[in-house]
């Protein structure tokens, strides 16, 4: 396993299949908000690109922190443990997170009136992006569109490791639990990493 992974790999491991990519070949929005998509066998679809916006949880609130902040992360796998910072820059609707090690690498997210796109660049050069639902409630898929990652639980106090952590969501992609408090952001991940049960737990220690 590698040490300090970068943020930008941690939050594309968890939101892995969670929309945003697109095998499309042909991508051209029309007026009713949705988007003609002509796949690589040549069939049109039409998707419904409007995001929820009347759902309990806001999830803007939740997945990033509501000021500039650094967070510091421990991870444990085994009896393996590294450390990793993040740091969060706003400016109105837009939060750029970049690591400490990783000047290179950079996550943005952008407010929108039904979304939040996220965005990844690498270099200067984009490297994906997907778009979550504005908001959601307990059992609604996150993403735009069609993905395993959902909303699974909300939680008033739950304990991680010997950290506890207050009004709390529970998003879940394939099986990868992703913690998120609201107005502080990412608070832990967990991961299974091999058949036999190894787990990776990564909780904000700050």
């Amino acid at each position: 396993m590698n040490k300090n992974i970068p943020a930008i790999f941690l939050a594309l491991t968890l939101f892995t299949g969670c929309g945003g990519g697109s095998d499309s070949v042909n991508d051209s929005s029309v007026s009713d908000g949705s988007t003609t998509i002509t796949t690589p066998d040549k069939k049109t679809v039409i998707k419904n690109k409007s995001g929820k916006i009347d759902g309990k949880y806001n999830l803007w609130e939740y997945i990033i922190p509501s000021s500039d902040t650094t967070n510091v992360f421990i991870e444990t796998t085994g009896s393996e443990t590294n450390s990793y910072k993040t740091t969060y820059k706003t400016l109105g609707d837009t939060v750029v997170e970049v690591s400490d090690y990783a000047s290179n690498e950079k996550t943005t997210y952008i407010k929108k009136s039904d979304r939040v796109t996220i965005t990844f660049t690498k270099d200067g050069t984009n490297n994906g992006s997907y778009d979550l639902d504005l908001t959601a409630d307990i059992n609604d898929t996150v993403t735009v569109e069609d993905s395993t990652c959902r909303l699974k639980k909300y939680h008033n106090s739950i304990t991680i490791g010997d950290k506890s952590f207050k009004d709390t969501i529970e998003i879940d992609c394939n099986g990868k639990p992703g913690y998120y408090a609201k107005g502080i952001g990412e608070v832990a991940q967990i991961e299974k990493l091999s058949e036999n049960g190894t787990r990776s737990i990564r909780v904000l220690s700050n």
